[in-house]
Order: structure tokens, then sequence, then C-alpha cells
């Protein structure tokens, strides 16, 4: 019996580890089987995670490869081009103009057009700017766009087709807008329909407007802005030649600022040659004559503390004109130009005075450069217009408007080399009234406030003066300069349209020569003038009055009568140096002859 029982418990306990290890052998199966499930769960991961590392790799190398492309898009300057076809067309069409058309003699264009016909439309220029101005990298895509506005009259027609082509070859294409051509009723046959059609060959940017009686430059100019579809309006003269990297300089700093105007640096076209130079360095700014003429200033040395480098923009009392650059919205702002100035002249004094005095700046772009042809005024004023007559009355409008108690000073200079003088109708004093409307709109400051702040250097008259300026000599054109010593000499430094306020010297109703706050006398031993104390106005307390007649300047003393003459010095004094001295009057005598810059009449 306990035998048949321990038989039986050893079956149960048989039976139970059977069953244990059963169990357990399914639970380590079962184990394994989860482990691998899961390491090829944690394999999937990882080949999904390095597969989604790989695209994120390529998406983000593809991202980066387009934005280099976009980068360097950005940053290319894509050159305009013709194809062969139209370029022959091109050709066959000039070709044809140029002999069915007859053209006036040269002299008609005051410049060589036999030559400019010699020279292919399409020349290029040698670009010789300054290396920090061929180098200047431009973001093009956030550059604002332009359009180019010229209007012309009687226009040579080759100067003219080089002006568009050198607009078409040297702006990037994809900142030029369109080329409007004003043609202000020019009577010339080759500019009619001929001319037309080859402007529709050439190119759909450029539009010609026609106006049917003469308007004049300024207001072709107002009306050519009204077609522009750019965000910048550049105004030229038709017989310009832009240059290599002409557009982007200027575009790039009106960006930069919001009331501005800017103008290309202009190299001189030789009108015999046509040879164009850019490689000079800027030396002189604009201003303006007191007689209204367009002057040039040298650099004030205050210059050069502002100015790191020649791509370093600089500052303009007065626009030069043939070539202004403004953004759109900004021209509308300052009142755009005068439209009560007629046919030509003023514009320029007008816009530079209105933005100085509003709140903006002008300024010249040196590594902008581009070619002029600097020729006399042919520019029609009309039958019954007078030139003189019509730009004298212009710059006493922008007088009137702008230059405050200043004014007096202008008319007495015009009414030297005016006459008569102009007279405002009442239609006139209606549209200045509306322009100092604007002005007091605007806030402007005073003309007082411009002589100080934009042009400090300048010499201002006195109401007593009735010559002023640079005094020059009618044998050797050279001109009175104050040396260290306070000795007068001579200097070849003086032209007609250049001011150097330093030598400016002036003539008074009371007989006195003056410099600055000072008078000419002489040293008595050598007889060689120099800068003194001045004598009372009626110029008694030394006895020396001067008188300033028939070109002579002439010194009386007592009973002496002396003429002011240009010599060589002989005395130890600037020995072998051009020095004036007072001489024996001779009327025959050239280097006795002597002209100012700026002759006033109050009367």
């Amino acid at each position: 019996m306990r035998k048949r029982v321990n038989m039986l418990l050893w079956a149960v306990l048989a039976v139970l580890w059977f069953l244990f290890t059963t169990v357990l052998l399914f639970g380590i199966l079962a184990n394994m089987a989860t482990h691998d499930t899961q390491e090829e769960e944690k394999e999937e991961t990882r080949i999904k995670k390095n597969l989604l590392q790989t695209r994120n790799y390529t998406t983000k190398r593809l991202i980066d490869t387009l934005l280099e492309e976009k980068s360097a898009k950005d940053y290319t300057f894509t050159r305009y081009s013709l194809d062969v076809q139209k370029s022959g067309r091109l050709h066959a069409h000039l070709t044809k103009m140029l002999k069915t058309h007859k053209r006036p003699k040269d002299s008609f264009y005051s410049f060589n057009v036999t030559k400019s016909e010699e020279l292919s439309v399409t020349r290029d220029v040698i670009d010789e700017r300054p290396d920090e101005c061929k180098k200047r990298m431009f973001n093009y895509s956030a550059l604002p766009t332009l359009s180019v506005v010229t209007p012309l009259y009687n226009e040579a027609l080759t100067t003219l087709l080089r002006h568009v082509y050198a607009i078409l070859n040297r702006t990037p294409p994809q900142l030029l807008k369109d080329i409007i051509l004003v043609d202000d009723n020019s009577t010339l046959s080759y500019l009619g329909a001929d001319f037309q059609e080859y402007l529709r060959i050439l190119d759909s940017k450029i539009r010609i407007i026609r106006n049917t009686e003469r308007k004049g430059l300024i207001l072709s100019r107002l009306e050519g802005e009204e077609m522009t579809e750019g965000d910048v309006v550049v105004f030229m003269d038709a017989h310009m030649e832009v240059c290599e990297g002409w557009a982007e300089p200027l575009l790039e700093r009106i960006q930069s600022q919001s009331a501005i105007v800017v103008q290309a640096d202009i190299a001189a076209i030789d009108g015999d040659t046509f040879n164009l130079y850019t490689g000079f360095k800027v030396k002189f700014r604009g201003g303006f004559g007191w007689d209204t003429r367009y002057s040039w200033l040298p650099l004030p040395t205050y210059h050069s503390q502002f100015r790191n480098s020649e791509w370093d923009p600089i500052p303009v009392p007065v626009l030069q004109g043939s070539c202004i650059a403004i953004s759109k919205s900004y021209f509308h702002t300052v009142g755009r130009f005068d439209d009560g100035l007629e046919i030509w002249g003023g514009e320029h004094f007008e816009l530079s005075f209105n933005v100085w005095m509003t709140g903006g700046r002008i300024e010249t772009i040196p590594c902008s450069k581009v070619g002029h042809i600097f020729k006399s005024n042919k520019y029609s004023f009309g039958q019954a217009k007078d030139k003189n007559y019509i730009v004298a009355k212009n710059n006493l409008r922008v007088a009137e408007v702008w230059m405050d108690g200043y004014k007096s000073i202008v008319r007495a200079a015009v009414k030297a080399w005016q006459n008569p003088v102009p007279v405002f109708t009442d239609a006139d004093w209606i549209s200045i009234r509306k322009r100092k409307e604007m002005r007091l709109r605007r806030k402007s400051e005073s003309f007082s406030w411009y002589l100080k702040n934009v042009i400090p250097e300048y010499k201002i008259p006195s109401k007593d003066d009735s010559f002023f300026g640079e005094i020059q000599n009618a044998e050797t054109k050279n001109c009175f300069f104050v040396y260290d010593d306070e000795y007068i000499g001579m200097t070849s430094k003086c032209e007609t349209f250049v001011i150097i306020p330093e030598n400016t010297f002036a003539f008074d109703n009371f007989g006195r020569l003056k410099y600055g706050n000072r008078c000419v006398g002489y040293d008595r031993i050598t007889y060689l003038l120099w800068v003194t104390e001045c004598p009372c106005k009626d110029g008694r307390k030394d006895g020396i009055r001067w008188s300033f007649t028939r070109d002579q300047l002439v010194m009386t003393e007592k009973s002496e009568t002396l003429c002011a003459t240009q010599a060589n010095s002989g005395f130890s004094i600037h020995q072998g140096k051009e020095i004036v001295q007072l001489q024996t009057c001779d009327k025959t005598r050239k280097v006795q002859k002597w002209s100012f810059q700026f002759h006033f009449v109050y009367k």
C-alpha cells in the first residue's frame, strides 16, 4: 500500500515538473520572441530615423543649393543681348536712315556729328573707375527698378541712338523698366516714322511721346515722368552715354534713404573725338553764382573727414541737372519740378533748394559715371521767345520762391546782364504764390539756413557792393589771390564757372576794394598791393580811393593816379612770381584790364 502511494506521489511530482518545465520553456521562448520583436522594432526605428535624417540632409542640401543659386542669381548682372537677325535688321535700317534723310551741318549741333557717324552706336567704353567701384557687389533683387526719361529736340541721330543703346547694354535688364523719349516737336525728318520703327524693332521697353507743340525741357520731363513704371526715375539729356556700373550705385543710395536725390558723376565726352575718360576723381561740387549761372566749387577740405574712399557719396549744394535720379514717391512729395518754369533753365536750382530746405539731401555718387557732350545751348525757345529773357525769368522765379531776402542780390546781378529785366504777369504771381504755399506746407528752412549749413564756405556780398567775386586779368586769365603775408599775387586756379571762395574780392559804392572785412591798399615802397585795414566808408581816412572804369582798377591818392597791373616781382618780396602792382595807367595794356565775376545794379 505504502509502495503504491509512493509511486502515485512520484507520478504527480513528475507531472508537475513537466508542467513547470513546459511553462518555463514557453516563457523563455516567449521572451525570446518578444526580444526579437523589440529588436526588430528598434532596428526598424533606427532605419526609419536614418532614412529621415538622410532625407532631411538631402532636403537641407537641396534648399542650401537653391539658396546659393538664388543668391548667386541675385548678385549676377544678366547682360542685355540682341540676336544676330535683329542686329542685322537694325544695322540695315540705320544705314537706310543715314542715306535717305539729310541732316544739317555739324555746326548746327555744336559737335562733330560726322565723327559720331563713324563710330558704332553700340561702342564699348573702357571702365577706368577705381577697383572699389568695379568690385562692389549688389543684390539686384533688392534694388528698386528704374525708368529713364529723356526729352529731345532735333538731336543728332547717332548720338541719340548711342544714348539708348548705352542704357540698354549697361543697365541690368531686371532693373530697367522703361526708357521714355519725349520728342518736343522736332523738325528733322530722321526723327520721324523711320526712327520710331527703329525703336520698335530694338526693344519694347522704349517708348516715345511726341509733343504736338513745343513745351520745353521742363514740361517734357514732367510729361515723361507720368508715363514711367519704375520705382526710380532718372532724368537725362539726350546727348549722354551711361558708363559701366552707372545705375547700381544710384539705386543702392536711393534705397538707403527716403528723402534723397542723387546724380551721377558727369564725364565730359569730347565733342570732336568722342573720347570718354572715366578714371578721374571728383574735385568739384555744384553751386550757384549770384547772377544765377551754374557754378562749380572746389571740394571743401572738411569733406575728406567724412569720406573714407571713392565709393562714399559727396553732398552737393546744387544739382548739375543732366542726370538726376529720384524715387517717384519722393519726387511727388517735394512737388515735382515747378511747372511754372518755362522751356529751359532753373529747374535744377529749384529742386536743389527745395530738397535741402525741406529735410532732404542731394549727393553726387562718384562710382556712377555718365558721359555728356557739353555743347552750346541749341535748345529752341520759340520764334517769339528770347533765350536769355526766359532763363533769367525762370531763375528770378526760383529766387522769389526760395531765396528770401537774398533775392534782391540775385535781381541786382541779373539786371547787369539782362535788359529788359523779366517781368512777372498776374498769372505768374498766382503760380508763385502757390509754390510758396507748398514750401510753407513742407515746413521749409530759410535760405539763410541753406547758406550756413549746406554751403558754408560761400561768400555773401553786401548790398553796398557793386562788383564781387574773383578778379580776372584780361591778358593772362589769372586771378587775384592773397599770400600768407597778405600781399596779393596771381593764380591760374580760376575759371569763369568755378568759384574759389578764398579768392573772392568786392568793390563797393564807397570806393573801397575789399577782401572780406578788410581792404586792399599798397606798400608805399614797392607799390605792391596788399590787404590792410579798411578806411572809413567815405574813403578819406588814408586818402586812398578806388574806381573801376573801363575794366581798369584805378587807385587815386591825392594827385596820384595809378592802375592795378599784373607784373613779375623784381623785389625780394615773392621775387620772380606774378604779383599785382600799381603802375602808370595805360589803356592799351591788357595786363591792366580786369573783370569781376558778378556785377550788381540795385537801381
